[in-house]
């Protein structure tokens, strides 16, 4: 039986918090293309992508890691569905110096091959239209 995205949403946010990059690149298609938060404004297939994920997991290379999904919501109309959710990381460097911040995260999945699969990943995070600054402090209603 296929797993439902929601549960295939955990477990990828357990392998990002876990830091195991070969989990994480499971739960994508080769076909992939990204819109990161951070780096580039696009990565287009899977190694692409994979080698991004990895200089984000050396970023947080003091051994704390925190990846939480809130609010997750989920379309889905076989073979294709979207999710989108608000999402917490958190990750200590070297030093031991721990930074975290909510970022917007909307995916596309596709089954492939009878498996759901990540054909799409946005993460954003708002910014001041004014002064141009990022808005790491911003964190979700209660």
């Amino acid at each position: 039986m296929t797993q439902s995205i929601q549960q295939l949403a955990a477990q990828w946010a357990t392998a990002v918090a876990s830091q195991n990059m070969e989990q994480i690149m499971a739960f994508y298609a080769d076909e992939l293309i990204a819109y990161d938060a951070v780096a580039q404004l696009q990565f287009i297939g899977k190694s692409a992508y994979k080698a991004h994920w990895q200089k984000c997991m050396e970023f947080c290379a003091g051994g704390h890691s925190k990846f939480e999904l809130r609010d997750l919501k989920i379309q889905q109309n076989d073979p294709i569905a979207f999710s989108h959710a608000l999402v917490y990381c958190e990750g200590s460097n070297e030093k031991g110096e721990t930074q975290g911040c909510w970022m917007r995260l909307t995916q596309g999945w596709q089954k492939q091959q009878g498996q759901w699969r990540i054909i799409h990943d946005h993460f954003s995070v708002p910014f001041d239209m004014v002064s141009g600054a990022v808005l790491f402090e911003l964190t979700p209603d209660a």
